[in-house]
């Protein structure tokens, strides 16, 4: 073996090790700083900041992990793992049969491309399989991301050029920087998140979901609303997300008010 196909190999090795430990970090920095991870049949994540927020949702929700290796060849630069990932997620065992191709460079992970069959990837994985299911899918684990307050989480299923109206009828919000000193002003202090989906309806690349906000704030008062929200995807990222609820009912739940009958029917379907 060459020393450039030895040096290559280590550096998968690694990327391994860190898979198998879930360690984004580690994952992370194998990457170029420009590194790109192709899952074919989806867009490219290009650059460690994209990767770095990939992983973390990824994996956040995965307590083992074990990429078992079948085969490994190599030749001057690129490493191929043909091997089984099997893994517990959101308390769920599956497997799944992937070939990887891995491109180094100056001892980091230039590119690596996968290849698998992503429906049998997200029936092993406890997600939603059809056209029509992944939708509602990507904002479940958006509303997840939230509830464990993971930021990036949330982020990382949002585009370039996401518009936010959190409130329609006030200013929107323009990109995930906006986004995120949003989420961070209005998360602070905030704690037993439920926000709620009862029922949704997807048209196209619009899906419109009804439920309920319900969160205890800062200063310790639970605040109640009814919640209709809307989302416009292009691919699997949100580029338009529109909240529609009434504020004066939040703030009769934070004050402790009583709700009418009415509003508590809205609150608990």
């Amino acid at each position: 073996m060459e020393q450039v196909e030895r040096e290559s190999l280590d550096v998968a090795m690694e990327m391994v090790t860190a898979w198998n430990e879930l360690d984004v970090d580690g994952i992370v920095n194998s990457f170029a700083p420009e590194g790109e991870l192709h899952s074919m049949m989806k867009d490219p994540i290009v650059g460690r900041d994209a990767l770095r927020a990939h992983m973390g949702a990824l994996l956040n929700s995965a307590t083992r992990l074990e990429l078992q290796l079948k085969t490994v060849a190599v030749k001057g630069n690129t490493v191929i793992l043909e091997r089984v990932d099997d893994f517990d997620v959101n308390g769920k065992h599956g497997s799944v049969p992937v070939v990887g191709v891995l491109v180094i460079e100056d001892g980091h992970v230039a590119e690596w491309r996968e290849y698998y069959d992503r429906n049998q990837l997200l029936s092993e994985m406890g997600m939603p399989t059809s056209a029509d299911d992944q939708l509602i899918g990507i904002v479940e684990d958006i509303i997840a991301s939230w509830k464990r307050k993971d930021i990036d989480g949330v982020l990382s299923h949002v585009a370039d050029n996401v518009q936010y109206h959190y409130r329609v009828g006030s200013r929107p919000l323009n990109g995930p920087d906006e986004l995120r000193a949003f989420l961070e002003k209005f998360g602070a202090g905030m704690h037993d998140i439920n926000w709620k989906i009862f029922r949704h309806s997807q048209t196209g690349n619009l899906l419109m979901v009804e439920g309920a906000d319900d969160f205890v704030d800062a200063d310790g008062n639970r605040v109640r609303t009814p919640y209709m929200g809307v989302f416009e995807f292009e691919g699997d990222k949100v580029v338009g997300w529109r909240d529609y609820f009434n504020p004066e009912i939040g703030e009769k739940s934070r004050t402790g008010e009583t709700l009418p009958p009415y509003v508590e029917e809205l609150l608990n379907q």
